[in-house]
């Protein structure tokens, strides 16, 4: 198993991370995201999560999702990946289509809006 480092800068989320306590708790994360918009060229495979939990929570539930994660590092921080997903049809939700992923950590962290950041992600297939 390998890891890549990925670029891209930090936007402003949606806020939906405190409708989602038990999706945390279940993981061991503080409860919110750090949003990246990736460059451009950032290929689809390093940006599809691999491995599939239940959604937990109420939002989750009315809205029939599940999510993607990834083991990933930011900032020297563990956490995940995360990625909403129709629990149907496994199609992906959230910001996935404009190339934003969202990153849950352990701890809060500091981060400036458009500051620029590379993210770890884990457990690649070499």
């Amino acid at each position: 198993m390998s890891s890549k480092l990925i670029k891209g800068w930090y936007i402003q989320g949606c806020k939906h991370s405190s409708l989602r306590p038990l999706f945390y708790q279940s993981l061991g994360l503080w409860p919110g995201t750090v949003n990246i918009k990736m460059l451009g060229d950032t290929g689809e495979s390093l940006i599809l999560p691999n491995e599939r939990i239940k959604g937990l929570d109420l939002i989750d539930l009315q809205a029939n999702q599940d999510f993607l994660i990834r083991a990933c590092r930011l900032k020297g921080v563990e956490g995940y990946q995360i990625l909403p997903i129709d629990r149907t049809t496994s199609e992906p939700r959230g910001h996935h289509s404009e190339k934003v992923i969202e990153i849950a950590l352990r701890k809060r962290i500091e981060i400036k809006d458009n500051e620029e950041l590379e993210v770890e992600l884990e457990r690649f297939e070499d």
